[in-house]
């Protein structure tokens, strides 16, 4: 996700749905978010 720029609610559950799906397959969190392009805090 870019700095600055606003994301809308659907953005948001996609990524973290696909990041959810990572983790089920094994993948560590913080892979997942790597992928998606963003960070564990966010």
């Amino acid at each position: 996700m870019r700095r600055g720029r606003k994301t809308s609610a659907e953005q948001v559950v996609l990524r973290l749905r696909q990041i959810e799906v990572q983790t089920a397959q094994g993948k560590s969190l913080a892979l997942g978010c790597k992928e998606a392009g963003i960070s564990e805090q966010s």
